[in-house]
């Protein structure tokens, strides 16, 4: 009996370990509340007030992440590279020590452990950066931090000439190779599974890029990235609702795709919504438009063999003014209750032992299995039932059902006038993307996490049937309720000690949006609206076209 305390002290010690779970989503849900109401200044004070992130050094890097994003948001872009920066460092330096770190969480939960991030969340890291640098090349000044006398930062604004800003989109361009080289290695890790490893974002924004940056070799470029998003809009991005009616087919049969064939795979597994016929539309203008400028004579026979018909689809030349627009705030990863048996921790250590433990649990203590289990033997068996049929509960991370809203339309007004509209498609729907990492991380936490909580519970009622011993020739009253009481303190630390880690870069939008068009000299005011939906039209504010030959870009982000 001594040793059995002593063991049960000794682990619970260990078990029990004070949980960042709570202090993590107290700050996202403020996170987030400043970030949807635009507030970015006391979105920045908010963090850096975190005692979350100022005693969670595991939490380094979503620190980074979100005052990145949110220096982003601020328009202190010189900042915001900085700070993206040094988690692109940090996260490399951690992918490292990711495994011997990981084995601490067989022990304590989740939220002990280092956040790495989620594979989307270090790919829109380089989003954010060579979006960064591809704004600085439009504007005329860049925030820096200077160290004054004492320490004290300080923000300055120093003068960019053309050429400096044209460094900035070759900056730009250095970032994308860097994000290509990323979802190389990323592709080539996960081959073969239909989850995220690769970024539609990286292909379109590229081809944006590329094209700003002009002359015959870029513009080539431009048209494979082109090329290559209309290929993984197909193949792999109809894993998401968003795209594709029939994802959850298209999921479960991929690794039968090689043998079937492209066509045969668009027939059975993919039922096409307006998200991804609009994008498609994008992708296909892009593309033959481009090919009439690098192949001349033969565009035709080429974008046929992509399947492109020049009859459905029109020509989308350079546009002088390129639109991002971000929507809302992705889906909060929410904790979800799960269940896990009792039995094979307990048949482990002995069938005799679940017999007495089994009967101890369902007698004693009225540990009851869930409500879709039914106790229907009696006698000694009915702890065995108990025991090997008994669930407890647990968390693991989940991610709020958001649908994304509809097609959205820009509109282009002069004076009183609407002189043009045109479809923004959507390119990366962030809360799907969310939603497939939260269900790929379950199908290897679920038994981890089920096998080490059931083992911390058998313990716990080995520890409170030693009590029940101890004092049941006293007093079988006294010795019942020491034991119940003994076994729920236990499993409240328990519970306590096991939140789901729900931790997420909680600032990024739950959709991307990419458009351009062409407009002449002159002052226009930009308009979306919803197709369709009423009472749904924003303003985002006016631009003012020199002259066609100079480019324009407009980021926003709104809550639709």
């Amino acid at each position: 009996m001594v040793k059995t305390h002593k063991l049960f002290c000794l682990l619970i010690s260990l078990f029990l370990v004070a949980s960042c779970a709570t202090g993590g989503r107290k700050i996202s849900t403020q996170l987030r509340s400043d970030v949807s109401a635009g507030n970015y200044s006391q979105a920045l004070a908010s963090l850096e007030a975190s005692e979350f992130f100022k005693n969670n050094e595991e939490s380094r890097l979503l620190y980074l992440m979100e005052k990145g994003l949110i220096l982003h948001r601020l328009g202190h872009y010189g900042l915001s590279i900085k700070t993206f920066e040094e988690a692109k460092t940090l996260a490399r330096k951690q992918y490292t020590v990711r495994y011997s770190k990981k084995l601490k969480t067989y022990i304590g939960n989740e939220s002990s452990d280092i956040y790495y991030g989620e594979k989307y969340e270090l790919s829109t890291l380089f989003y954010y950066q060579a979006l960064n640098h591809f704004l600085l090349s439009y504007k005329d000044k860049i925030d820096e931090q200077k160290v004054e006398e004492g320490g004290e930062l300080t923000l300055v604004w120093k003068d960019l000439n053309a050429n400096e800003r044209r460094q900035e989109l070759f900056r730009a361009r250095a970032e994308l190779l860097a994000w290509d080289s990323f979802l190389k290695d990323l592709k080539n890790e996960r081959s073969g599974e239909a989850i995220f490893k690769n970024d539609l974002a990286a292909k379109v924004l590229g081809g944006r890029i590329h094209e700003t940056i002009g002359g015959s070799k870029d513009l080539e470029i431009a048209y494979q990235l082109y090329k290559d998003a209309h290929d993984l809009l197909i193949k792999n991005y109809n894993a998401y609702l968003s795209f594709n009616l029939k994802s959850k087919e298209f999921i479960k049969d991929f690794d039968k795709f090689p043998k079937l064939g492209i066509k045969k795979v668009e027939k059975d597994y993919v039922s096409s919504t307006n998200h991804q016929k609009d994008l498609r539309a994008y992708l296909e203008g892009k593309i033959l438009g481009l090919s009439k400028v690098l192949r001349s004579r033969t565009w035709k026979r080429e974008t046929s063999r992509l399947g492109i018909s020049t009859k459905t689809f029109k020509p989308i030349g350079l546009g002088n003014v390129s639109v991002v627009i971000e929507e809302g705030i992705i889906p909060a990863k929410v904790p979800s209750k799960q269940f896990f048996g009792l039995g094979d921790s307990l048949a482990k250590e002995s069938p005799a032992l679940a017999i007495i433990l089994g009967s101890f649990a369902a007698d004693v203590l009225g540990l009851q299995p869930p409500g879709r289990y039914h106790r229907s033997i009696v006698g000694d068996a009915v702890g065995t039932v108990a025991i090997t049929q008994a669930a407890i509960s647990f968390e693991l991370p989940d991610i709020e059902k958001r649908p994304i809203a509809g097609t959205l339309i820009l509109e282009v007004w002069s004076k009183e006038s609407k002189v043009k509209e045109v479809i923004v498609p959507l390119v990366n729907p962030m809360g799907d993307i969310a939603e497939q990492a939260v269900v790929e991380q379950s199908v290897w936490l679920y038994p981890k996490l089920g096998a080490r909580l059931a083992t911390k519970h058998v313990i716990a009622i080995m520890a409170a049937y030693a009590t029940y011993k101890a004092f049941k020739e006293k007093n079988e009253f006294l010795a019942k309720s020491g034991a119940v009481l003994q076994y729920v303190a236990s499993s409240k630390g328990i519970e306590a000690s096991e939140q789901a880690d729900t931790r997420q870069w909680t600032t990024i939008p739950a959709s991307i949006r990419m458009t351009e068009l062409s407009l002449v000299p002159g002052t226009y005011k930009l308009k979306v609206r919803v197709d369709g939906k009423e009472n749904s039209t924003k303003s985002i504010g006016q631009v003012i076209v020199e002259n066609k030959k100079k480019k324009y870009f407009i980021q926003k982000k709104l809550n639709l």
